[in-house]
């Protein structure tokens, strides 16, 4: 039997999500993430079926830029990481590539090496994350530097990246804007600051260019803020199916570690998933599935191929029944309350044991 594991990914509600961020930030140019394999969507159908609907692509590293290429992707591609040495320099020279300057480093390279064209940049600030970025002390000497590089395309494209644009209740996200407007004041170009959480949030961040990524892919950043009432589709669907079911009666145990101890004689199906496809092995028992379109608890512990269903509330389940994961009907955000983690890294867990199918 073919493994029934299968993540649909539906590019109408990709197409539609997309339609639903440009409303928000109608005067904005937009850099569509398709890091992360697509935040685990798969890069390349989702990027070809963007491709020529935004401005640029984000990808994390040369790796991904160059998948993207070899796809037939037209539309430009900047690598967030930039570079790390001048060989890989001529590769983003030789595939037309755009790229994120982040420290001296990669500056000092930058000026050693013989550009065959102009390269386009993004000048990264560091405004508080503390992760990649020029500090602010830093950025006037940085921008001259460029700025006399007659191989840099000019106006130069500056941005920055916020640590707690989630939550509404800190005002770190004002902070963080307030110090890249009084950083680059006086300095020409096109300013990139929001990402998905800002672009909901914080207006103040929507300026020349946003870069949208889990919102592109149906799912809400913020707790406070269902994707459903944003209006946005979930694009991946995950599902498989049961492959079994027990008659149990009271006191019988299911699963690794004896966890589960059934309260009466009850039906428990067993579904042919586990993290070995990537789906969470912490998860929390009462974490909802959808089957016939109604949630079912999951019970017991998370295997490496199987979970363990809860059929109490379904007395119509059969054997072959197709189980919802998260998608369409179960937000993925209801699906990650029951872990300690976040929506991005499922999506982006799931291994090569996953069957993708696209839907247009």
């Amino acid at each position: 039997m073919k493994h029934p594991v299968i993540a649909y990914i539906d590019l109408s509600a990709l197409q539609n999500n997309l339609t639903k961020i440009k409303n928000m930030v109608p005067q904005s140019k937009i850099l569509a993430m398709v890091k992360g394999n697509a935040y685990g969507h798969q890069a390349v159908p989702i990027a070809r079926a963007l491709d020529g609907k935004v401005e640029v692509f984000g990808v994390a590293c040369l790796d991904e830029a160059i998948k993207l290429h070899d796809a037939g992707i037209k539309t430009p591609i900047v690598i967030l990481k930039g570079f790390f040495d001048s060989d890989d320099l001529a590769i983003i020279q030789r595939f037309n590539f755009e790229t994120v300057l982040h420290n001296y480093q990669q500056i000092e390279i930058l000026e050693k090496t013989k550009l065959m064209h102009p390269l386009k940049v993004w000048l990264k600030i560091d405004t508080g994350m503390h992760r990649l970025g020029f500090p602010l002390a830093a950025v006037q000497d940085v921008y001259q530097r460029l700025m006399a590089n007659n191989l840099i395309v000019k106006p130069l494209r500056l941005m920055t990246h916020f640590s707690d644009a989630d939550d509404i209740t800190k005002n770190k996200t004002n902070d963080q804007t307030e110090k890249f407007f009084a950083t680059v004041k006086g300095l020409a170009g096109e300013y990139c600051l929001a990402n998905s959480s800002a672009i909901l949030n914080w207006e103040k961040t929507r300026v020349a260019w946003v870069r949208p990524g889990i919102t592109l892919y149906g799912v809400s950043p913020v707790a406070s803020l269902s994707a459903e009432k944003l209006g946005l589709i979930p694009v991946m669907t995950l599902t498989s199916r049961i492959i079994t079911i027990h008659n149990l009666k009271k006191g019988d145990t299911v699963g690794y570690g004896s966890t589960w101890v059934c309260p009466c004689d009850m039906r428990v199906g067993i579904v042919d998933i586990g993290y070995g496809d990537g789906y969470p092995r912490v998860i929390k028992t009462g974490a909802p599935v959808l089957l016939h379109g109604k949630r079912c608890p999951l019970i017991g512990r998370v295997a490496m191929d199987m979970i363990n269903l809860d059929l109490r509330d379904h007395p119509q389940a059969r054997v072959g029944d197709e189980i919802i994961l998260w998608g369409k009907g179960l937000p993925i955000e209801e699906v990650t309350s029951f872990t300690d983690t976040v929506s991005y890294e499922l999506l982006c867990r799931l291994t090569s044991r996953v069957n993708f199918q696209v839907l247009n």
